[in-house]
């Protein structure tokens, strides 16, 4: 809905227009990825994320948003938590069913590799997010903010209501967690 992002002279909140077409270029890669991990399927990463885009819109174009654009990041990743916490509860039935037939698909795959057309990068992004998904929540949700979003441990801090003391320490683990899950499913035992 174009008539929701603000025009070139329309008023941003810190007396500049903002420049929505090259912030989302940078950025949409990487908040994809983080939907992606915040939620169980492409469909809902892709709405997750749609929703908190359109909250900035509406933030942004309201001049509820005092920040400046260095700040979007931080409240997108933010509204991304909050959404998909949001679609996490309001399907937790139905959560367990698409978890099993995921689990199904992938034992399909992981079976018979030699009938994917899959290129290495890409069995290296699946391997990466199914170590992802195995490790302890707030665990995998630390090293996404960090290293993929480039998140300090502060505005982590802050998106997540802990200490900073306590994600620095959380990515630390999480890290060492990583390394030997990664390196088992990259090099599986013979």
């Amino acid at each position: 809905m174009d008539s929701d992002i603000p025009e070139a002279g329309s008023r941003e909140g810190v007396g500049r227009s903002p420049d929505w077409e090259s912030w989302l270029t940078a950025q949409g890669d990487g908040l994809l990825l983080y939907a992606r991990q915040r939620t169980t399927c492409e469909a809902d990463a892709e709405d997750v994320l749609q929703s908190a885009l359109l909250k900035l819109v509406h933030v942004v174009r309201s001049g509820e948003f005092r920040k400046g654009q260095n700040e979007w990041k931080a409240f997108v990743i933010s509204c991304i938590r909050n959404a998909a916490i949001d679609l996490s509860r309001s399907r937790a039935r139905r959560q367990s069913t698409a978890r099993a037939a995921a689990a199904e698909q992938e034992s399909v795959y992981e079976s018979a590799p030699w009938l994917s057309s899959r290129t290495d990068a890409e069995h290296r992004r699946r391997c990466i997010e199914r170590v992802l998904r195995r490790m302890r929540a707030d665990y995998a949700e630390v090293v996404m903010l960090h290293v993929w979003q480039g998140l300090s441990f502060r505005t982590i801090s802050d998106i997540t209501g802990e200490n900073p003391a306590t994600v620095a320490t959380r990515y630390r683990a999480a890290l060492r967690i990583f390394r030997q899950q990664l390196e088992q499913e990259l090099n599986p035992p013979s």
